[in-house]
């Protein structure tokens, strides 16, 4: 099983704890226009919003849905996450920072943590994806930093708060990150 800490010089992924529901708020308030890019985010989102994320983020079973609450200089700043199949031989990983840590290279830092852990923590993973919106051009930026490579468009996949949205699908396969 994936380690729940892990960290480099300037990050730390833990586990949610209930108190973070506070920076969650200011994290998803701290850019009104980034719930376009999920769906699952109310527009207004509220300190129960909040709660509930959290709590739904505890609940998850590590074992096949383990996430991180990435922490930068004691607040968490984002998250990340891996949905494993197929007997951990694939995941899927997603990812989001706070607006105010945005461009500088944040996200990419906390997903490679994770990828490099996964395969480490699973031998028979051979592959990682992200589905990402196909207009959330900063989060293709990042998949492709880490060497993913784009596979396909879904168009019109989605139908997200009143319109259509395509999704980007990226691949990473274990030998291309070994390289």
């Amino acid at each position: 099983m994936i380690p729940n800490q892990l960290r480099n010089e300037t990050l730390q992924l833990r586990p949610f704890v209930q108190e973070d529901e506070v920076d969650v708020l200011a994290y998803w308030q701290s850019d009104p226009g980034w719930e376009r890019f999920n769906a699952s985010v109310p527009t207004n989102f509220t300190s129960s919003d909040a709660s509930a994320f959290v709590t739904e983020m505890r609940a998850r079973n590590r074992d096949v849905q383990p996430n991180w609450a990435i922490e930068y200089q004691g607040d968490v700043v984002g998250i990340v996450s891996l949905t494993l199949e197929q007997d951990s031989r694939t995941a899927i990983i997603g990812y989001g920072v706070h607006a105010g840590v945005r461009g500088r290279g944040m996200a990419a830092a906390a997903t490679a943590l994770v990828i490099s852990e996964a395969f480490t923590s699973y031998p028979q993973l051979a592959k990682i994806s992200a589905h990402t919106n196909g207009e959330n051009l900063a989060s293709m930026k990042v998949l492709e930093k880490l060497g993913f490579s784009r596979e396909g468009l879904l168009r019109r996949a989605h139908f997200v708060k009143g319109r259509w949205v395509d999704d980007a699908i990226y691949g990473l396969l274990r030998e291309e990150w070994d390289q």
